[in-house]
Formats: C-alpha cells, sequence, structure tokens
C-alpha cells in the first residue's frame, strides 16, 4: 500500500474537496483505494463523501479498526468516533500520539489496498510532520488558492517538505477565477521548485465538471515523477529570489 498525502499549511484551500476527488479518480482507474483522515477537530471527509452526516459506532475486529466502505472506497475518519457536532479539546501532543497510532500497520484494517490518500488540517504543523514519517509514504499533492496569502502559504508548506525531504508529486491551484492573482502567478512557483505537475482546477458548483481534473491529478499521482526539494542555502539564488517576495508580500524578510 502506498500512500499519498494531500497537504498545505493553508487552511480553507479545498484539501478534503481534492482527496476526495482524488480517492474517487483512483478508484475510477481500477485502483482499491482508501482515504485516511487526519483532521482531529473538523474531521470532513465523511460528509463530503456521501454529503450524509457521519453517525458510525466503532467497529472492530478483535483489535482492528475496520474503515466503512463509501461508494467503493475504504474511509476512515475521527468523525466516526466523535459526534459530527463536537471540536475535540485535545492538545496538539494527544492529536499526534493519536494519528501516529493509527498510522501505524495492522491499526486500521485496510486490507490490500493499492494507494491510500490521507487528508491533512491545515495548520498542525505538528500532525502532518507525523503523517510525513508514514510508512509507504511516496509523495504529496499540494493544494492552494490563486491569492496572495496562499501563495506565501506554498512557500511555507514547501519549506516544511524541503526540511522533512519527502517528494511532492503535484501542486494544484483550486478554485481558480475566485482570487486576486491568476493560476500562471502559482504556476510559476512550480516551475521554480521543479514541481512536475501542475494542475489548475476551476471554480464550478457542477461537481461532473470538476472529475477530468481529479483524473489528471491521479494520472500525475501514478506516473509518480516526484521532486525531492534541495534543503536551502544561503546562497540559493532562488530562496534568494523567494526572500524578496515574501518582503514584497509582507512588508518585511522572512526569517
Amino acid at each position: 500500500m502506498r500512500f499519498i498525502m494531500v497537504a498545505s499549511l493553508k487552511g480553507g484551500v479545498g484539501k478534503t474537496t481534492t482527496a476526495v476527488g482524488l480517492a474517487r479518480a483512483l478508484h475510477r482507474s481500477g485502483k482499491a483505494t482508501g482515504i485516511l483522515d487526519l483532521d482531529y477537530r473538523t474531521p470532513n471527509v465523511p460528509i463530503a463523501m456521501d454529503n450524509q452526516v457521519a453517525q458510525m459506532d466503532h467497529i472492530f475486529e478483535g483489535d482492528v479498526l475496520i474503515p466503512p466502505v463509501i461508494g467503493g472506497i475504504k474511509v476512515m475518519s475521527m468523525a466516526y468516533i466523535w459526534p459530527e457536532w463536537k471540536c475535540v479539546q485535545v492538545s496538539d501532543e494527544q492529536a499526534m500520539e493519536d494519528v501516529e497510532h493509527i498510522l501505524k500497520p495492522g491499526v486500521v484494517g485496510w486490507g490490500d489496498l493499492d494507494w491510500l490518500v490521507v487528508d491533512t488540517p491545515p495548520t498542525s504543523t505538528g500532525v502532518v510532520e507525523i503523517g510525513l514519517r508514514a510508512p509507504g509514504l511516496v509523495g504529496a499533492v499540494i493544494v492552494t488558492h490563486a491569492s496572495r496569502v496562499s501563495r506565501m502559504d506554498v512557500l511555507r508548506t514547501f519549506d516544511l517538505f524541503r526540511e522533512t525531504g519527502v517528494p511532492i508529486i503535484s501542486l494544484v491551484c483550486n478554485q481558480t477565477g475566485l482570487h486576486d492573482l491568476q493560476e500562471s502567478d502559482i504556476q510559476e512557483l512550480g516551475v521554480q521548485f521543479g514541481i512536475p505537475s501542475f494542475i489548475s482546477i476551476p471554480h464550478s458548483k457542477e461537481a461532473l465538471e470538476l472529475v477530468p481534473f481529479y483524473d489528471r491529478i491521479a494520472n500525475a499521482v501514478q506516473e509518480l515523477t516526484p521532486v525531492v526539494l534541495k534543503v536551502k542555502q544561503p546562497e540559493d539564488i532562488i530562496w534568494q529570489k523567494l526572500l524578496q517576495m515574501s518582503a514584497a508580500l509582507s512588508g518585511k524578510r522572512s526569517s
């Protein structure tokens, strides 16, 4: 089983929607697919999968937690454990311990999967970093909007992946046409960092119109041509340009 992480340090860019779309696309391609919702406080994957409030008790076979199947995809989420209205009041340390546990082989009965798509919370870098250490993780899909704020958080996300050495497979610019930048502004970042795949998803209320874009993400994942970002060096020309961009966007230089 190979893991694909859908990530961004920016909230509200559509990570869950992208993760669900990617899982469905992999399933359509004939791959045995699961999706794991690591968002501890606002887990929405089950709702995104079937448009219904998640109301399900623990299901165990011995000590193994059995994921329900929605549309042919195995789904595991904290939404199955906590009531849908509850904001879980736990420390980041406890959340990290729980996420580390659920990622251990044998805890969840995934069976013989080809792909497991992992949806991550936005700003909880501790939980994300636990996910980055998951066995079988082959790379990540980074999701953003075409906005000034999102562009800055893309740089922060790249920095996290640069330091951890996890490959990036694709950069996804979601809901283009709604924000203050052009998709080309985000694509340029992908080119600068050598990300092999850039996919722009237009804003649409019609789910079927977006299916081909998620298929493109699935194709990029299955082609597996990820890039490992180099650790930044003081003389790194691209990094110096990004510092200048940071100064232009925020009014001060990044540390």
